[in-house]
């Protein structure tokens, strides 16, 4: 799982790397947050609505992580996990939900998911989790 080369950006007088993220979410207002304030960081922020749009642009794609929500329709957050897992090169998950269970956490980490957020305040902590060094 090596992070793709990507330019690097100036944001507030740092460098930080512009990854390249895909957000499937089917919450519209938390989609367009996450993409708006995703790309006032200097990320390349590709958004969709569900599952199934985002399997669709992973086809073609690449990306460094995939913001997922969990409970979507045509196809869930587990799916996407799933296809992204074994995509080449595979991007690192991030998984937000707010219907989380006590376990879904360690399940969706066993199932290769690089972070877990609960919603409804995943902006800052998604900020937060992608500021962290990439081994």
């Amino acid at each position: 799982m090596n992070a793709r080369i990507h330019p690097w950006v100036l944001k507030g007088g740092q460098k930080v790397l512009a990854y390249r993220i895909l957000i499937a979410e089917d919450e519209f207002l938390i989609r367009w947050s996450l993409t708006e304030a995703l790309s006032q960081e200097g990320y390349e922020v590709l958004a969709v609505e569900n599952g199934r749009e985002a399997i669709e642009t992973g086809r073609s794609s690449d990306f460094d992580f995939v913001i997922t929500d969990l409970i979507m329709p045509e196809t869930d957050g587990w799916g996407v996990l799933n296809f992204f897992r074994q995509a080449q090169p595979a991007p690192r998950v991030i998984v937000i939900t707010a219907h989380g269970e006590d376990d879904t956490e360690r399940v969706a980490k066993e199932n290769g998911a690089w972070a877990y957020v609960k919603k409804p305040y995943v902006i800052d902590r998604i900020k937060e989790i992608l500021r962290t060094p990439v081994a």
